[in-house]
């Protein structure tokens, strides 16, 4: 049965936060409430607060980098510490409290069924499905990703709907890529690209996420 399969898969869930100790601790035990045998680790970014101490306090593997490095490192930190520790999946959801565990889950799903490789949860595969508080991008933030959208398109001759999504599941084959390969920058659009030029299978699964519940979005309209 799936359930019996999902079971015996050891499977992690990275975390990345930069000054997310507001939230970091809902996040973790939302994890686990949802699913006792996720293991969790959040890789600390260079926080200047109590990100660190909180996301221990409530049971997590902490990864603490010595200074701020980035998305980018602070991922590639999460996919080689998998790697290392023998996962057979993992996923990735921010520290925020924007990504219910029950929507990764579904992300899990079709790595354990092999249908792809790398699993994106998009926020506007569906947008029918949309509720009162669900995440509602501002207007120059859907012009960017719409420019994302139309570059990464062209680039990979793959249809993506949800390029700066950070909610994402992988399989040891994504694990290996990335931890020896991934941008410092906007990480997660290149590493769309990077995974569909190796030869992965990259797919979208439609979820839901929610509004920040704490900290800043790294992508401001400025620095895009």
């Amino acid at each position: 049965r799936p359930e019996r399969r999902l079971t015996a898969l050891r499977r992690l869930a990275i975390v990345p936060a930069l000054n997310e100790a507001g939230s970091v601790g809902a996040v973790i035990s939302e994890i686990r409430a949802h699913d006792p045998e996720f293991e969790v680790l959040v890789v600390d970014d260079g926080s200047t607060d109590e990100t660190t101490a909180r996301a221990a306090a409530a049971g997590a593997t902490v990864a603490s980098l010595p200074f701020n490095q980035g998305l980018g490192a602070a991922l590639q930190t999460g996919y080689l510490y998998a790697l290392r520790e023998g996962y057979d999946c993992c996923a990735h959801l921010d520290a925020d409290g924007q990504h219910p565990p029950a929507e990764v889950a579904r992300l899990l799903a079709v790595i354990r069924e092999d249908r792809a490789d790398l699993v994106i949860g998009s926020r506007y595969r569906d947008p029918g499905k949309a509720r009162s508080d669900d995440y509602k991008p501002t207007f120059s933030r859907r012009i960017g990703i719409g420019v994302f959208r139309f570059f990464l398109t062209l680039a990979t001759r793959q249809r993506f709907t949800d390029t700066t999504s950070g909610m994402r599941a992988a399989n040891r084959r994504v694990m290996g890529l990335f931890s020896e390969r991934y941008s410092p920058d906007f990480a997660e659009i290149e590493s769309l690209q990077l995974a569909v030029r190796e030869g992965l299978r990259v797919e979208e699964v439609p979820v839901r996420m929610l509004e920040r519940a704490g900290g800043s979005s790294f992508l401001t309209p400025l620095r895009s």
